[in-house]
């Protein structure tokens, strides 16, 4: 009984896994994926030559 319990388990979080794997690559995510990496970016103003530091 607590192998099938392992068995069953171990083949859940495979399936998970790979749905978590699909769902991150889809094409459907790039869009999403770019404007979440270029946020740091667009948060930055650009420094003038009148502030000091």
């Amino acid at each position: 009984m607590s192998t099938n319990v392992h068995i069953i388990w171990t083949v859940l979080a495979f399936v998970v896994f790979v749905g978590i794997v699909i769902w991150a690559w889809g094409s459907g995510r790039k869009a999403e994926f770019d404007k979440a990496a270029r946020m740091a970016m667009d948060d930055d103003k650009p420094i003038s030559n009148n502030e000091t530091h």
